[in-house]
This record gives C-alpha cells, structure tokens and sequence, in this order.
C-alpha cells in the first residue's frame, strides 16, 4: 500500500504549539513557585514501582555501557544528546516560601533516567542481536513496566529475526505515514518530504499533550477531583519518544511517576526532602508538562508501538 505525501507542519500551526506549550510551563510554573513543602512525596509509590523494581534493573554494570541493538541498527546511542531535562533553580526563602530563582541558569539533568534514554535503553534490548532467546525475553520484560494505573501493554508478538532486521531511517518523520506521527514535536521537512536534520534531531520526546487526544489510564481512587479533566494530571506523568524507522515511526511511551510531585532536586536529580532545605541552600526543580526521571523514580517503559500501529493512549483519528 503506498504511503500518501508527508505534509510538514504549516508555519501557523507550529507557532501555535509552541505557545501552547510555553502557557503549560507557565501555568505549572506557578504551581511550582508556590509549593510548599509535603510530606506525601512517597504517595506515587505504589505497588506498581515495587513491582518494576522486583523485576527488572536498569544497566547498571562497572564496565562501559555497550548498546549491541542500537549499534546493530545504526540508531544513536544515549548521550549528552538524549538528556533533555532541564531543571532550575528554586530559591527557599526565611519565611519557608519558594519561588523559582531570577538570577541563575538552568542545569540538564545527566542522570540517565529520563525519557529518551530510558526508550533507547528498552529498544536496544529489543534489537539485541546476541544472546539466546531466552535471555533476549528475559531483558525485554525486564525493562516493561505497568502503566500508572497497574495495566500493561503487550509489546508486538513479531518473532526475534523480525526485531534483527530493523534499521533507524531519520527520513520517516518526513517520508512515513503523515498521520504516523503522535509526537507534538514540528518536524523540518523539505517541500519534497525530505530530513536535512541530524540523525539524533529525529529523535523527540513529547513536549506537550494535546488536549481531547489522551486517554491515559486513570489509577483508582487516584484522579482528581470530579470537577477537574483528569487527563490534565494523569498526563503529566507521562512522555512518549518518536523513533524513526525503516518499517515507519516507532513510539515508545514512558511513565515518570516523580513528574506528579514536582519535588526539589540536587544538580545530579536526586530527589530532596523539603523540610531539610533550608534559605541558600542549592534546589532545582522541573517544570514540565510531561514526564521525567529522577535518581529515586526514573522513568520506565510501559509500551513500544512500532511503524502504523497506534499508542494506546492515543484517541487521535487516523483514518
């Protein structure tokens, strides 16, 4: 079946995301200024948090990170590139209250847990062509996790030898399905449908949802209240990377549990106990619309969805 004609982003509309975006930071920006400290910080460790860290680990070996998937299938491996957090710098006052700094620059997050590199890191088990099939399930499942709401989302039942063949092509994004994209992100593309940017510039993490075209899970007895769309606060916990590739464009969705908390951070995104930060002490925090990893609660995959297959979070129409 042939694919219709990519058609990039009009100017207008990409404008009109940004500043869609850019009100979203400002909003939860607030919230975040005015956050007083809490002692329900652990309230997102639910069972499902204790249910990934009983079975899966992340790697964590002494020796250098190989990434024998990626490589085989030409896609880059995590990096400076990959780590896109940033976090600012909260100000604690005399008085207890917290407003986020005027005079200092934002740090990236280089913790390794966060969206893209916790996508790239379940992929490459995926695409690992070493080690027996036992060990290739073994890795997999060990890195896919329960949704926030408890369920789970079976991966594609395509055999191993499928997995293998698979090769990064930054060009879908332009020459793929136009409709194949769930990914906020405005794409550059050629009048033609061609990618001119960098192989690691094809690889996007949400920046944004868009209101009526989410349907997360909501956990029991978790939501907000009955006058609030809870999709406006379950989706916060969540991102969703875009990978581009040979068979189209793959999605990979993350949970971030640590997103609904807005905690403090130190510089290396380890979670801080409010009441121990005292007025000059260093704090970071993240203002975001999506999700993000921390030392404490990193991201975890809970679905990869491969080229013309649709998220299961997705209530956009691709017909």
């Amino acid at each position: 079946m042939n694919r219709p004609e990519p058609r990039p982003l009009p100017k207008p509309l990409r404008v009109l995301c940004l500043f869609v975006a850019a009100l979203l930071v400002c909003s939860l920006g607030v919230i975040v200024a005015n956050h007083q400290p809490s002692t329900a910080g652990d309230d997102h460790g639910s069972a499902t948090d204790a249910k990934q860290e009983s079975t899966g680990k992340r790697k964590t070996d002494s020796g250098p990170r190989r990434y024998a998937g990626l490589e085989a299938a030409g896609i880059p491996v995590p990096g400076d590139w990959s780590q896109r957090t940033t976090a600012v710098p909260v100000d604690t006052h005399k008085d207890g209250t917290r407003t986020l700094s005027e005079n200092a620059d934002g740090i990236t997050l280089h913790n390794g847990s966060g969206p893209i590199d916790t996508a790239l890191e379940t992929v490459d088990a995926l695409l690992d062509p070493n080690g027996s099939d036992d060990e290739w399930r073994k890795n997999v499942f060990a890195l896919l996790g329960d949704d926030g709401a408890g369920e789970s989302h079976p991966v594609s039942d395509a055999p191993r030898w499928w997995w293998t063949q698979r090769r990064f092509h930054a060009g879908s994004v332009c020459s793929g399905q136009y409709d194949d994209k769930y990914v906020n992100y405005a794409y550059t593309c050629t009048s033609d449908g061609k990618w001119e940017g960098s192989d690691t510039d094809a690889i996007q993490s949400q920046p944004f949802w868009t209101t009526k075209e989410t349907s997360f899970p909501i956990p029991e007895g978790g939501g907000p209240s009955s006058t609030t769309d809870p999709q406006q606060t379950v989706s916060q916990a969540y991102n969703t990377v875009l990978l581009p590739m040979d068979d189209g464009n793959w999605h990979v969705t993350v949970y971030c549990p640590a997103a609904l908390d807005a905690s403090l951070l130190d510089k290396d995104a380890n979670e801080l106990d409010p009441d121990q930060v005292k007025a000059g002490d260093e704090a970071y925090t993240v203002i975001s619309a999506t999700g993000y990893g921390t030392v404490q609660h990193p991201c975890r995959t809970v679905e990869v969805v491969v080229g013309g297959q649709k998220p299961f979070w997705s209530l956009r129409n691709t017909q």
